[in-house]
């Protein structure tokens, strides 16, 4: 127990002379001669300053030892804290080879342990490629994703792409987020596998370079409102300068 600056290595026998003490039934004299019997420790009042061997221990009792007792606002920090792995940095792909979607699932061999560059239509996240022992990348640190097979909407199942799951406020969370069905994205990566005979990639960049139909259309229609309402509003200037005359 502690009492006023003393760590008592006796609670049971010494807490009632403490209370005594206390209630001045006893002198500090006799107060101070029970606590050196019983192999009492002197500390500033806090109990992470020191460490007590236990009566009869050959063990020597230190002062001063502080345990480290991290801050409040560390604390609060350690709650936040992102326990995700950190990225990878990112390799040197300037000599990224463009190839075509296809070219790769038609010969994975020839660009395995390249980097490569391809555009394709976006179609979907899936599991495709995450949890397959021979070319693994774990579903706890990455996500993947499906392409369309060229002027179909047909997924080409064969190309697997892992990309690593982007912390919350990386840019790539958000274009993830906003990804379409048909968009457009221009993918750069490194086949590291050709497991069950296919190319297995590592995506490093993703970027979004077209719009999907639905996007397109929408910007047709907005495009064809606005000439519209330029065409009338012309036409009401020209009325009214008529009338003026």
């Amino acid at each position: 127990m502690l009492f006023r600056g003393l760590v008592l290595a006796k609670p049971t026998e010494l807490g009632v002379l403490a209370d005594m003490f206390s209630a001045q039934k006893i002198t500090l004299s006799m107060l101070l001669a029970a606590i050196g019997a019983s192999g009492v420790i002197w500390m500033d009042f806090n109990p992470n300053m020191i460490t007590s061997a236990a009566p009869g221990s050959t063990d020597a009792p230190t002062v001063g030892a502080k345990t480290p007792v991290k801050p409040a606002a560390a604390k609060d920090a350690t709650k936040d804290k992102d326990d995700s792995p950190p990225k990878p940095p990112i390799p040197d792909l300037t000599n990224a080879v463009s190839v075509s979607a296809e070219d790769l699932v038609n010969k994975p061999q020839e660009y395995l342990g390249k980097n490569v560059k391809f555009t394709a239509g976006f179609f979907a996240f899936s599991n495709l490629a995450l949890d397959y022992k021979p070319a693994f990348r774990s579903s706890k640190t990455h996500l993947s994703l499906l392409v369309l097979k060229p002027g179909t909407h047909v997924p080409l199942s064969e190309l697997k792409l892992a990309m690593m799951i982007p912390k919350e406020k990386d840019p790539d969370t958000d274009l993830l987020a906003k990804l379409k069905d048909g968009d457009t994205v221009e993918i750069i990566g490194k086949e590291f596998s050709t497991a069950l005979d296919d190319p297995w990639v590592e995506v490093y960049k993703l970027k979004k370079i077209g719009g999907s139909k639905d996007e397109k259309k929408a910007s047709a229609d907005k495009a064809d409102t606005k000439a519209e309402k330029t065409d009338k509003s012309e036409d009401k200037s020209e009325t009214e300068g008529k009338s003026t005359k």
